[in-house]
């Protein structure tokens, strides 16, 4: 009995030991490794046709000389157009708002001239990097008076009248002290008598301060020297006096103006540009605008004085007079509402990215430098 259970208790443990063994792992097949695909650089987008690029007439900026586009902008846009490697075709336009219609109505691809970068354009529009900093200038003629008139003015002043009125005491001063030490010891050019011998050395004296001295007469006596040194040395301050203020107030006169600066447009008939930041800045600070369909309007009517300023980009001001010739007008005060130009794009261009690269290129190469002195000259 004992013998027929051991064998039992056996064949039950080997049974147990084969159902306990782990069973073999089965072989896998290995799985072949997926491709790598390499990302292709991003490259701009090649177009199909022409890039449509609209701008405006404004010296030096862009503007046509008879059959040929010029200009500062233009010249930019070329270079950029062969560093992005795109074909274009030049449309003209007559205002900035014109061009930013042409961008938000898909007519235009690209619009480039001397547009400023405003808050309320970015939201209209998109724009490159800026390529240019400029700013509001102040365009005046200075009018002055005649030669003759400034004059006038001069000796018509309170403080002339009161130097003047001074000068006639210190004559009547001097005249009296020569004759009184001259009549003894030189009677003949100073007579003892008091009117004749008074107004002898007052001829005398006004002779010395118009022309340095009276010929064949003079004092001769140690005191009449004395005070006769003494009003030659008064007759050479109050002569240069009076041509150094004579001076300066013809030369302020002929280059002043009613207007010197921002400050003094607020109730002035101002030109400028229609639809400029320009127009919106005087419209804001209160100046009687006068909005032209172009800049070069806003000239004419300057020179035929129906405006008493013109407010606009200070570097198109300063060209103006540069090519224009007309020394009796300025630009005054200071640069004012600073301002970037940038390409305009619309919204969501393809190729913005590929013009701003273009642009920061020409820019680390110096070509946008050297553009600037083209056309604007060296300045530090």
């Amino acid at each position: 009995m004992n013998g027929r259970v051991r064998g039992s208790l056996l064949l039950g443990l080997i049974a147990l030991g084969i159902a306990a063994r782990p069973l073999a792992a089965q072989p896998v097949a290995a799985q072949p490794a997926a491709p790598v695909v390499a990302t292709p650089p991003v490259a701009p987008p090649t177009p199909q046709a022409p890039l449509r690029v609209y701008t405006k007439p404004i010296k030096p900026f862009s503007f046509q000389d008879g059959t040929e586009n010029k200009g500062f902008s233009l010249d930019l846009w070329e270079r950029v157009a062969r560093e992005a490697n795109v074909p274009y075709e030049i449309h003209w336009v007559k205002t900035v708002g014109d061009l930013i219609t042409a961008l938000r109505s898909g007519q235009a691809d690209v619009a480039i001239a001397a547009i400023s970068i405003t808050s309320e354009r970015e939201g209209l529009v998109d724009f490159s990097t800026p390529y240019y900093e400029s700013g509001l200038g102040i365009l005046v003629n200075a009018d002055g008076q005649s030669a003759t008139g400034v004059i006038l003015d001069a000796a018509t002043s309170g403080p002339f009248l009161k130097i003047c009125g001074l000068l006639v005491l210190l004559l009547l001063v001097f005249a009296h002290g020569i004759w009184v030490f001259e009549r003894r010891h030189n009677p003949d050019h100073f007579p003892p008598s008091y009117g004749r011998g008074v107004w002898e050395s007052s001829w005398w004296a006004i002779s010395t301060i118009l022309s340095g001295g009276c010929d064949n007469k003079g004092p001769i006596a140690v005191g009449g020297r004395i005070l006769g040194a003494l009003w030659m040395l008064v007759c050479i301050i109050a002569i240069t006096y009076f041509t150094a203020s004579i001076t300066t107030i013809m030369t302020v006169n002929q280059l002043t103006s009613d207007i010197n600066g921002q400050n003094d447009l607020p109730g002035v008939k101002v030109g400028t540009a229609k639809g400029t930041t320009a127009e919106k800045y005087l419209t804001d600070h209160r100046a009687k605008v006068v909005a032209f369909a172009t800049i070069d309007d806003a000239f004419d009517a300057l020179d035929r004085k129906e405006v008493k300023a013109v407010v606009y980009d200070e570097p198109i001001l300063l060209y103006h007079l540069k090519i224009a010739g007309r020394p009796e007008q300025k630009v005054v005060g200071h640069l004012f509402e600073r301002q970037n130009y940038g390409i305009g794009l619309p919204e969501n261009s393809p190729y913005r990215k590929a013009i701003n690269g273009a642009l920061l290129k020409l820019r680390e190469q110096g070509v946008i430098d050297e553009l600037h002195t083209k056309w604007f000259g060296d300045q530090d």
